[in-house]
């Protein structure tokens, strides 16, 4: 298992709803860094107080609160204030028990959801978090590898509100490879998540499913207009099979271009300076019955992530 083909700890932070999106470095791995596009903190209706009121276990606690803990707490040293209501073991391995159950619906593959969470290794020494990149939640569409699979699974289990303290094996984590300085091989990784909603889609039509993030600058298109973009795609089955942040190099789309998959281009004629999307295409409007090479299954969906850079 590779880095490459299994999921980011990063991909795609923006912010929900309308987000701006500020030239900084959010976490001070490497490898995360490589592979994330920019990220934002600037819209106020959605923004907490990340510095003081938001730490690594304020989320995980007994009683979970908004208090501020300290950043630097070791999940070992508190497991004892944990009080679990629920108990699951997956087939693959997986354990998840619940602080806090809804017994709602499950979460569903295509939704686009917000979460807060905390990463830790079994020794307690929590690696990542949303609160570690000053957002208050990571959106996250589920079943599209946008973290590795491990998360697509266990959330699919969880309901709004649901707070529980998840176990992936390495195997459906980063496995034999780890992840750079962060994850060592072979190591189990713990998940602690609060969901805490779900966000309607801005359109869902002719296959075609888009919320935007950030609504952009209007702009007059015509068939000579040129959209000039950054994109990750991922698949049901594989991640990060497109990521222009990692080469650092954007696209380039001319209306009526034919290289794009339909849907992605129907979205692209209508794009506007600065605005922020995700999007998942039908197969139909995707790669169809076809594929696309080893990286696109035949009759599969495609996620995209998508950032519009300029539309002249």
């Amino acid at each position: 298992m590779t880095i490459k083909n299994i999921g980011i700890f990063f991909l795609t932070l923006f912010l929900i709803l309308a987000c701006d999106i500020a030239e900084k470095e959010p976490s001070t791995n490497m490898e995360t860094k490589r592979l994330l596009g920019p990220i934002s903190t600037e819209d106020e209706a959605i923004k907490r107080d990340t510095t003081e009121k938001q730490s690594d276990s304020s989320l995980i606690k007994n009683q979970i609160t908004d208090t501020a803990l300290n950043l630097n707490v070791n999940i070992k040293d508190i497991v004892d204030e944990f009080s679990f209501v629920g108990h699951l073991k997956t087939p693959s391995g997986i354990q998840i028990d619940w602080i806090e159950k809804k017994d709602t619906r499950s979460l569903q593959k295509g939704e686009l959801l917000m979460l807060e969470y905390r990463l830790s290794l079994p020794d307690g020494k929590i690696i990542d978090g949303n609160n570690r990149m000053k957002m208050p939640y990571l959106p996250f569409v589920l079943g599209f590898n946008m973290q590795n699979r491990g998360w697509d699974e266990a959330l699919a289990y969880l309901s709004v509100g649901d707070i529980a303290q998840i176990k992936i094996p390495s195997e459906l984590a980063y496995g034999k490879k780890g992840l750079g300085d962060l994850i060592p091989p072979n190591s189990e990784n713990w998940l602690f998540v609060k969901v805490h909603g779900i966000v309607s889609e801005s359109s869902n039509s002719n296959g075609v499913k888009t919320w935007e993030l950030r609504s952009g600058k209007e702009d007059v298109m015509n068939k000579e207009s040129k959209v000039k973009f950054h994109m990750i795609a991922s698949t049901e089955s594989r991640s990060n099979i497109f990521n222009t942040y990692a080469s650092n190099f954007p696209v380039t789309y001319t209306r009526g271009q034919k290289n794009y998959p339909k849907g992605l281009r129907q979205v692209l004629n209508n794009a506007k300076n600065g605005q922020q999307l995700f999007v998942i295409l039908d197969a139909a409007v995707a790669y169809g019955a076809k594929g696309y090479m080893d990286l696109v299954r035949p009759n599969e969906k495609v996620f995209y992530n998508l950032k519009i850079l300029e539309v002249k």
